[in-house]
């Protein structure tokens, strides 16, 4: 992937993204955090630390914390659970010699932090408190919200490493001999100066932003992983919807929703079904129901059948099904009275649980999606 191509592709990223907006809240929530550390983990005076207290900073560190939604601003998927991260802090908390090492960490300009990290990895050696692991997840999760300006939010040494390869990205570690205070250092810089030789000179954040969202395809093929968006081969397919789309106008998972929209006409879907305007306003996408909202509403445009259309992302199967069925109640009855209502589930994959939900449940289809852009219907047989 050549530097122009790269380059063309950021641009397009920046007319969907508010570069200045999402700086000004990462501002903010570096402010919160920051006052949080100051004065339930740092200050000598007595203060009560609740899990209350720790689960809104952990909103702001871990996409997947207890209460965060889609759209939520958060550092990355850190792949710690909730009452890990609660015992964490209590732990930093109630150590003096970790917490005062983590601080020097949090608050060091210079290359010095890869000391202070190796020699918290050495001290907090044997501990199971998720804070020094392998790929240095809430390692560079600390760093980010401590300094969004400096440090990358691409928190996972094992996905560094696959961009500084695939990127050819000079002055990287050596990810086989560096200690993991080096490959904390030398990649984060690595990577962000790679960018600027390319002409990217942007934050850190959208930086990161940018190679999830846009080139993640490219630099992280793999299934093997599914940290943020892996998704996983599907061969046995009905209907392919093939209609490749420049890399930079696709933005994985998260925003597969706003790529149907944007693109309708373009899909399998959008020759079978119209989305809907109420009053010159286009009301397909986050449709909202008494109950909640609905992915994206739709009609047949043959028999003007409403169509209800979910995105199956982390949730279960059984929860897939469940919402669906209760969305399609909802619209049969407050809007298609007398007239029967379809149901369609976007998955990245097809599992038993979804399969056996489905032989009871009629006028639901499912479409299968995978990153080389291409979205089929699975027949339920």
């Amino acid at each position: 992937m050549d530097s122009e191509y790269i380059l063309t592709a950021f641009q397009n990223f920046l007319k969907d993204y508010d570069e200045e907006s999402k700086g000004s809240i990462w501002t903010e929530q570096s402010r919160r955090f920051k006052k949080f550390w100051d004065t339930y983990i740092l200050s000598t005076e007595e203060h009560n630390l609740t899990d209350a207290d720790i689960d809104e900073i952990i909103k702001i560190l871990d996409r997947n914390a207890k209460g965060n939604t889609k759209g939520c601003n958060a550092v990355a998927k850190v792949m710690i659970p909730q009452g890990a991260w609660r015992r964490m802090f209590h732990y930093i908390k109630y150590n003096q010699e970790l917490r005062q090492i983590l601080n020097n960490i949090l608050t060091s300009k210079d290359e010095k932090i890869s000391e202070f990290i190796d020699q918290l990895y050495k001290l907090n050696t044997g501990k199971k408190n998720n804070l020094t692991g392998k790929s240095a997840n809430a390692i560079n999760a600390f760093l980010f919200v401590s300094d969004p300006k400096r440090y990358l939010s691409v928190v996972s040494l094992n996905h560094r490493e696959k961009i500084i390869n695939y990127f050819k990205f000079s002055g990287g570690p050596n990810f086989q001999s560096d200690t993991v205070g080096v490959k904390v250092y030398l990649s984060n810089k690595a990577i962000i100066e790679g960018f600027k030789r390319i002409g990217i000179n942007s934050d850190p954040r959208t930086v990161s932003v940018f190679l999830y969202r846009v080139l993640k395809e490219a630099w992280n093929p793999s299934t093997a992983e599914t940290d943020s968006s892996g998704e996983e081969d599907i061969s046995e397919v009905a209907k392919p919807m093939e209609k490749a789309m420049d890399l930079a106008t696709f933005y994985l998972e998260e925003e597969l929703e706003n790529f149907l929209i944007k693109n309708w006409e373009k899909t399998e879907l959008g020759k079978e079904y119209d989305l809907i305007e109420e009053e010159d306003d286009m009301v397909s996408q986050q449709y909202k129901t008494d109950i909640g909202k609905i992915d994206i509403l739709a009609k047949d445009k043959k028999t003007m059948q409403y169509v209800v259309i979910e995105l199956k992302r982390d949730q279960s199967s059984d929860d897939t099904v469940g919402q669906i069925a209760r969305y399609m109640g909802w619209i049969e009855e407050k809007k298609s009275p007398g007239k029967s209502v379809k149901g369609i589930i976007i998955a990245a994959q097809y599992d038993d649980r979804l399969r056996y939900a489905l032989k009871k449940i009629k006028d639901v289809e499912v479409y299968l999606y995978k990153v080389d852009f291409k979205l089929s219907e699975f027949r339920n047989g």
